[in-house]
């Protein structure tokens, strides 16, 4: 399941994230979190990552306009 937030404020002001919420039982050992490392200062970054695994519950967050 994955849910899109989508606001426009003006031409240059937008707000583009998504969440999304999945199960995978075969992979239900698997406990960690990580990111793209994604940094604001650095201009290639155009998007955050953050993915959390827990017990077969795979968690996703990305903010496209980073």
């Amino acid at each position: 399941m994955t849910i899109w937030i989508r606001k426009d404020f003006s031409k240059n002001q937008r707000i583009n994230k998504s969440i999304s919420l999945r199960f995978r039982p075969q992979h239900w050992r698997l406990l960690q979190w990580k990111n793209n490392g994604a940094r604001k200062e650095r201009k290639e970054d155009t998007c955050y990552d953050l993915n959390i695994y827990f017990l077969g519950i795979f968690f996703s967050y990305t903010n496209w306009n980073y």
